[in-house]
């Protein structure tokens, strides 16, 4: 299919051009010299004009016509032998006419141009040929008395010289011929291996896409019809193929899952299969076996409009090779059936050509396509029996890429340096179990670590990251770990339940970890803080449960150093919270429907609510939202607070907040356990980074645990409910 040397019928074999060209030119050089010499002797006295114009005619006339066929068939096989009977014509000329004794030899230079085809007729066509001329013209020399029986020597000579010239010419033919046969072989060996390689890599990519099965070698062969439409050359054409049937070589680098994606391409997914032309282009780049075989890879999908990718190159500027792959490769999709439709007919698929005519094709390309289509001449789809070495290669070389691609997919979905899951993939997984709607999460974070890398080596730092999944891997408790950031890892586990089960968990990975630190030196500093959450109820959102396992872990940083806290949801806890909710469904109501012009709050809270009205004012002129926080103050059951301590803990809140929020944002007092956060325009997550700092910065000041923080929310704006 690809043999560019079966192309042509044997007399127009273009590995002959060169040899034709050698030939013609050679023999204008032996014109060229022997005219300048025959002119000096006119000059000089030695011939007369008449016979200079008819050597002229002798010489020059064959070697024109000659010269004449070479460039209309520069590869014709027989030019050859049209060289050898012009220049016969014009030794024959110089034989019978010249008047010294090694006119002879001028055959000689002719002989040596012959020795370059190694085609011992030939060179034994031209010995006899050139023999019989000097027969004839020392016969006719001996019936003119010109030489006489005392010049037999010369003659021998003359004889043996011709024989022997031609003798080693036939046998230097003979062994340039063996020579140079064995390189065609070697050639020959070499591309088919090529075309082997080539065609084993084209298999392997199309064999990714279960719906592009062949469309390499169909498109190649696309290609090929159209550029010979074009009237590009026979090897111009092959190189062409060659190039066409790389066109996908970049899809090597675009995972499986997308490549066979039914429904429709994310936004990365879409990107990621665009990045085929650039990573194919980089494969060929460096590969010089034939000119421009990158252009097809990276420019196949640009459009002649300058819409295309993946430089958004226009008209001219996409390489022509490019633009021909573009309309075979376009062709092929239409007329295959893919994952998302099936083949289209053939009349739509002339039509599409139509109109994408100077605006997704280039118009000769586009064309010549329709001119083949309409006139039937287009090489259809055959069927290839491929060897069994590429059937064998392609199934390895897919066997290789699978294993690839596994890894590639592990290295997608799992943190290198730990095993477990990495943020992106793992984010996914933990937001489906959570939405389960049972099962507890956990947060683990190695205490200092920054300090650790700083003081002891990040290589230090890696064995700390290893040891705690490895920890966190071991429980018998089989759950889904994530690596969330340099220093902490989220982890939930379906099957814990309770708060019962959960601390016993916190409890053996504290035991786990001394035993690590005992048995290592190295671990000797590692501590680590773990902060867990219960999953109240079905479908409830990662995000939720996430910012209450990590209020949790605020708590346990500031209580000592690895230790554990448990952000459950008891019903005795949520008893105080639905009281708390109900404090701040009171006061928005209240809020709500305050009459300004009488002012004063059923609370005794006038500052507060001439602040209101201000911010209230301010945000209805400017459409913006206002949002209220009610912070409440929530001891622990076993632990009696006292009135000093609740104070204590109300300033260190409102320390909290006052260095957490905006100077446009405003706090009071609403009761002795509770404080009210006026927060102008605001949206929801905004809100909640400003709670998490005032989370952050309570327990940074709170040392204790006998209290913790509840918090809710409320919209003020108009409208809102």
């Amino acid at each position: 299919m690809f043999e560019r040397f079966h192309f042509e019928k044997r007399e127009d074999r273009p590995g002959d051009e060169k040899l034709n060209a050698g030939l013609v030119y050679g023999w204008i050089v032996i014109v060229v010299v022997l005219m300048i010499t025959y002119g000096i002797e006119v000059f000089r006295g030695y011939r007369t004009e008449s016979y200079y114009l008819w050597f002229s005619l002798a010489t020059l006339v064959p070697a024109l016509i000659v010269f004449i066929l070479y460039h209309w068939r520069p590869a014709w096989f027989y030019l050859r032998y049209m060289v050898l009977v012009g220049y016969l014509i014009m030794y024959t000329y110089v034989m019978f006419t010249g008047h010294t004794p090694l006119i002879f030899t001028y055959v000689l230079p002719l002989l040596s141009l012959m020795v370059l085809y190694h085609d011992i007729g030939l060179i034994l066509l031209t010995g006899t040929a050139a023999i019989g001329i000097n027969i004839a013209q020392i016969s006719m020399e001996l019936s003119t008395g010109r030489v006489s029986a005392e010049d037999v020597a010369e003659v021998e000579i003359r004889f043996a010289c011709l024989i022997l010239c031609f003798a080693a010419s036939a046998v230097g033919a003979k062994i340039y011929g063996m020579i140079d046969k064995k390189n065609t072989k070697f050639r020959e060996d070499m591309q088919q291996m090529t075309i082997a390689t080539i065609r084993t890599i084209a298999n392997t990519i199309d064999a990714k896409d279960e719906y592009t099965q062949g469309h390499s070698r169909r498109v190649s062969d696309y290609s090929g019809s159209i550029a010979k439409e074009l009237g590009y050359s026979e090897s111009e054409i092959a190189d062409i193929k060659f190039i066409a049937l790389l066109h996908d070589i970049g899809k090597i680098g675009v995972p499986d899952s997308v490549l066979n994606k039914p429904g429709k391409l994310t936004d990365d997914e879409y990107q990621l299969m665009k990045n085929h032309t650039v990573i194919g282009a980089d494969i060929l780049k460096d590969i010089g076996m034939i000119p421009e075989i990158d252009v097809g890879a990276k420019y196949h999908h640009e459009r002649y409009d300058g819409k295309g990718y993946p430089e958004g190159l226009e008209g001219e500027e996409i390489p022509m090779i490019a633009r021909i792959i573009a309309v075979a490769d376009a062709y092929d999709a239409m007329t295959s059936t893919r994952i998302y439709r099936n083949r289209l007919d053939p009349a739509i698929v002339v039509e599409e050509i139509e109109k994408g005519i100077g605006t997704q094709f280039d118009p000769q390309a586009g064309t010549a396509m329709l001119n083949l289509l309409r006139e039937g001449r287009l090489i259809q789809e055959e069927h290839y029996e491929e060897p069994k070495e590429v059937r064998e290669a392609t199934e390895l070389l897919s066997r290789v890429m699978e294993k690839q691609e596994e890894q590639l997919a592990n290295n997608y979905m799992h943190d290198e340096l730990t095993g477990a899951y990495n943020r992106n993939y793992g984010l996914k997984l933990l937001q489906e179990a959570t939405r389960q709607g049972q099962g507890t999460m956990f947060i683990f974070d190695i205490d200092q670590f920054h300090v650790v890398n700083e003081t002891e080596g990040y290589m230090v730092g890696d064995i700390y990251l290893q040891t705690v999944a490895k920890l966190i891997g071991s429980f018998r408790e089989k759950g889904i770990v994530a690596r969330f950031g340099a220093d902490e890892f989220v982890a939930v586990f379906p099957r814990v339940l309770t708060p019962e089960h959960a601390t016993r968990m916190a409890e053996k990975f504290r035991e786990k970890l001394n035993t690590k630190k005992n048995e290592q030196v190295a671990l000797g500093k590692l501590n680590v803080s773990i902060g867990i959450s219960m999953i109240d109820h079905e479908k409830e959102e990662f995000n939720v449960v996430y910012e209450r396992a990590d209020k949790a872990l605020y708590v346990a940083k500031h209580q000592s150093e690895d230790g554990y806290y448990i952000h459950w949801r008891g019903q005795e806890e949520i008893e105080r919270q639905e009281k708390a909710s109900a404090d701040l469904k009171a006061l928005v109501g209240v809020l709500k429907n305050r009459k300004r012009d009488k002012g004063g709050l059923d609370v005794d809270l006038p500052a507060f609510t001439t602040m209101l009205n201000y911010i209230t004012d301010v945000a209805e002129r400017n459409h913006q939202h206002v949002r209220l926080l009610l912070f409440t103050l929530m001891s622990d059951q076993e632990h009696r607070v006292t009135v000093d301590e609740t104070e204590r803990v109300m300033t260190i809140l409102e320390r909290a907040i006052l260095k957490s929020i905006r100077s446009v944002d405003a706090t009071t007092k609403y009761s002795a356990t509770q404080r009210i956060v006026l927060l102008l325009n605001m949206d929801e997550d905004q809100v909640h980074v400003v709670t998490d700092r005032i989370m952050m910065e309570f327990y940074k000041m709170y040392d204790k645990k006998q209290i913790a923080i509840h918090y809710d929310s409320a919209d003020l704006s108009n409208g809102a409910k």
